[in-house]
């Protein structure tokens, strides 16, 4: 634990505080109870330079006062306020509660000048100059230290301004990027790779996908190693917004320049970025101005047109084809009879996951099973299915050892599809 945040320092100020408090007073108490042995002309003995002769005198009434004064405030400090250990004070005052005051306030005297942008859309706020000004200050103060006063960005932080985005560069991928954040991870891949010289043949041909400068020979022996970056990028490079994996077709390197030896060392080292998020500081209508003022800089989409109504209704799924959803962080995978093949959108459905276990949690993956037919086959068919969801974790750069596999559960409640499915959570 760290020094700042131990319970001892708190300990050792607030014992400080109450020994410097009762020292003041032991001094008060003593200048004025004893009794210095004096002369007959009521000084002390003490002579300097011949002449000059230190008194008995009492201290000045004005100085006692004063110290006396500032003991008493001190203790009604301590009263009213925190300063001894965990004690909150009888005013239940804090630094935190203070800024949060203050921030309402600040946002309640802004919220009229926001109020007439609510009704209007991201494309009509970033043709508004006034929203765009706003969007500008707001711009510069918070984000422009990373991605530059002009967007741009710089090695590592994104150019907001041409059509390259990671998470998507629609208005509502933009807000949700503002408000959440984004954690972008690249795994170490040399190990699954091979040899030093199997990685060069990779980087080159992943030059290659782009029209870089690379050696077509390694390229083409490297052609075969980008199954193991495929999970994340696509088989194609062209990347996956879900995951924030980048397009590698495109020549936009924002991590580095588009040569050999950067791409070796991606491979080799793995990256993560992280884009903090802003919704503790900013208000839903600062943060819709933002995002039309990120979004008009050049670089954002235009949102999806509303998809036409269906001539008839489309036919249902057959209950027993695969399937996958996302329940309040679990990732649910449902199979058809006797199948173990994972259904399409599997990887989206994983990301938050992913990127979980990235951050230091591990991903427990929890098979069950239909109760009826033979106990032994069930078992061995849910621990085939949860296997086919760890390799697939496996394969978006999971380690293995942060995978945990959960024995095999029969539930009688939810015979038939709802029972053949394998649990995907963050521990």
């Amino acid at each position: 634990m760290s020094d700042f945040t131990s319970g001892f320092w708190s300990a050792f100020v607030a014992g400080i505080t109450a020994v410097s408090i009762l020292a003041c007073i032991l001094l008060l108490w003593i200048s004025g109870k004893t009794k210095a042995i004096t002369s007959h002309d009521n000084t002390t003995g003490h002579v300097w330079d011949g002449d000059l002769r230190e008194m008995n005198n009492p201290l000045p009434r004005w100085w006692v006062g004063l110290f006396i004064i500032t003991v008493l405030f001190a203790i009604a400090y301590l009263f009213l306020y925190p300063g001894m250990g965990s004690y909150k004070g009888s005013l239940g005052w804090s630094a935190t509660g203070q800024f949060d005051k203050e921030v309402n306030q600040g946002n309640e005297q802004v919220a009229p000048l926001y109020a007439k942008f609510s009704g209007m859309s991201t494309e009509q706020l970033a043709k508004d100059p006034e929203a765009m000004g706003i969007g500008d200050r707001l711009f510069m103060n918070n984000c422009s230290q990373c991605h530059g006063s002009d967007a741009r960005g710089s090695k590592g932080f994104p150019n907001l301004t041409d059509n390259d985005w990671n998470w998507g560069g629609t208005p509502d991928k933009i807000q949700e990027t503002i408000t959440h954040g984004r954690m972008g991870v690249m795994p170490p891949q040399a190990a699954a790779i091979g040899t030093p010289d199997d990685v060069r043949n990779l980087a080159n041909y992943v030059l290659s996908l782009s029209g870089a400068p690379n050696d077509s020979t390694r390229a083409g022996l490297g052609k075969a190693k980008f199954v193991v970056c495929s999970a994340c990028h696509g088989p194609d490079g062209k990347g996956n917004q879900a995951l924030g994996a980048p397009n590698l077709t495109d020549n936009v390197w924002f991590l580095g320049p588009g040569v050999e030896s950067h791409v070796v060392s991606m491979i080799n080292n793995g990256h993560m970025g992280v884009m903090p998020a802003w919704e503790s500081k900013f208000t839903p209508e600062q943060i819709k101005v933002l995002t039309a003022y990120v979004w008009g800089k050049g670089g954002g989409v235009a949102a999806p047109a509303a998809a036409p109504a269906p001539a008839a209704a489309a036919a249902p799924v057959a209950a027993d084809s695969p399937s996958v959803t996302v329940d309040n962080g679990v990732v649910k995978f449902f199979f058809a009879t006797g199948k173990a093949d994972l259904a399409t959108g599997a990887d989206k459905a994983l990301a938050d996951v992913v990127a979980g276990v990235q951050a230091g949690k591990k991903a427990m993956i929890s098979g069950f099973v239909d109760s009826s037919g033979n106990a032994a086959q069930n078992d061995e068919l849910a621990k085939q299915r949860a296997f086919a969801v760890r390799d697939q974790l496996k394969a978006l750069g999971v380690a293995e050892d942060k995978i945990e596999l959960k024995k095999p559960e029969n539930v009688d409640a939810g015979a038939g599809a709802q029972a053949r499915r394998v649990e995907v959570s963050l521990v």
